[in-house]
């Protein structure tokens, strides 16, 4: 029967049904095969009102409200406008301001998503307009986006420290190396390759003056004020990590009415789409945790983690076969729903072969990066595509993101081979 409604929920998805509805229906028709309908009916009623009802939950929205405000009062443009003043005149340098104002904006935006709209509309006519290659510049915005998931605030880390009851505090902090050290990693890169190919970046003749770099510098304490708030209240145990995101949303109400920019239409327009934002989040939750309900009652989990264990290998081969699922199964579905659906069953072997909870999750981060820039359900790849108006095909993006990828399977390799880079600062907090 589990295999039966996986094979239905990949139909539906082939089909182009919501991913959320997908593994909604294919969980609940599992659900009334094994134990009747009334026991489906009962599911589906509890697991709606359990999620909505659960506070852990509450820091969703608030992140997201606050990402929007970010976005928004114009955060993200001069934290782009100020990386240019300083990296522009090199040959790349609007790739390098790109990934250093998508970097910082990431410490605003726990959506890879927002990110990637934000950067498209910001940084990609510019790049344009200059004669930089339309594939390398838009794959660079959609690839450096996903580095979103892995500075906190993270709604991904937030999924999976609920979902695996984690401190969802420590999992922030562990993102923050990897996520810093994964920026130089795309800037070396796009130095490389504009090194190699210097056709994808003209050498840009203005310069700014060291009196404007310093003066753009002014316009980003917004973000590092953000960032402190957020995540020094958490290190210091001001507030729960829950209650982060409520203080981080307070804080950008708060400094857009400082810099006169706080109007009704920018707040409407934030809550609206932290709204809608946080009902399709819920709706794949939903749908993701009835199909896991389904695989328990099934006994699939079971089977397949005992059959598992019974193998024996090592730790290592065994998070080389975690990431290769995760990477076939990040190229067809998104992130959070494989999240929901994977680690029921997941998490349990990790634990039973002793590996650290906290660096596994910053693992499995490092994966849903790669899975959000892979084709054919790469989401970053169609929102930058649908951001740039249609002066960047789908065609195109999949051709440029091909270096990208191969640099997060490097980046992978590093975190799995050097976990105290993920493990170090969350051994500093102790909660």
């Amino acid at each position: 029967m589990a295999f039966l409604a996986t094979c239905g929920m990949l139909t539906l998805l082939m089909l182009g049904i919501p991913v959320g509805l997908s593994l909604g229906v294919a969980g609940f028709l599992g659900l009334a095969y094994i134990g009747g309908l009334p026991l489906a009916l009962a599911q589906l009623q509890s697991l709606p009102y359990n999620l909505a009802n659960d506070y852990a939950f509450a820091v969703v929205p608030t992140f997201v409200f606050m990402g929007n405000l970010a976005m928004n009062g114009g955060m993200a443009r001069e934290l782009f406008v100020a990386a240019d003043r300083w990296f522009g005149h090199m040959r790349g340098g609007l790739y390098l301001s790109t990934i250093a104002g998508s970097t910082a904006f990431g410490a605003a935006s726990g959506s890879t998503i927002v990110n990637a709209t934000v950067f498209t509309r910001v940084a990609l006519p510019e790049m344009l307009r200059l004669g930089y290659s339309k594939k390398t510049a838009a794959a660079c915005i959609a690839s450096v986006g996903t580095l979103d998931a892995m500075i906190p605030p993270s709604v991904a880390m937030v999924v999976y420290g609920i979902i695996t009851e984690q401190s969802i505090g420590k999992l922030m902090l562990a993102g923050i190396i990897p996520g810093v050290l994964a920026a130089i990693a795309y800037c070396l890169l796009m130095i490389v390759m504009v090194r190699l190919r210097p056709e994808l970046a003209p050498q840009r003749l203005e310069r700014a003056s060291w009196r404007e770099r310093f003066v753009s510098l002014g316009s980003t304490w917004s973000i590092l004020v953000l960032f402190a708030v957020v995540m020094g209240g958490i290190y210091l145990g001001f507030f729960s990590p829950t209650a982060s995101g409520a203080a981080g949303a307070f804080g950008a109400l708060v400094i857009l009415l400082l810099r006169g920019r706080l109007t009704f239409r920018i707040v409407w327009d934030s809550l609206l789409n932290a709204a809608v934002t946080t009902a399709m989040l819920f709706i794949i939750i939903i749908g993701g945790l009835m199909f896991s309900r389904m695989l328990l009652m099934s006994g699939a989990l079971t089977s397949v983690v005992d059959w598992i264990s019974s193998l024996g290998l090592s730790k290592l081969s065994l998070i080389a076969a975690i990431c290769a699922m995760y990477i076939v199964l990040g190229c067809i579905t998104d992130a959070i729903s494989m999240l929901i659906v994977t680690l029921p069953f997941v998490f349990p072997i990790v634990m039973h072969a002793g590996l650290d909870p906290i660096w596994f999750g910053i693992i499995c981060v490092q994966l849903l990066e790669i899975g959000a820039i892979t084709p054919p359900v790469g989401l970053n790849l169609y929102a930058t595509v649908s951001a740039s108006e249609g002066a960047v095909s789908m065609e195109e993006i999949i051709e440029g993101i091909i270096p990208f990828v191969a640099l997060n399977l490097v980046i992978l390799a590093a975190l799995v081979a050097f976990p105290e880079v993920v493990t170090w600062l969350p051994a500093q907090m102790k909660m």
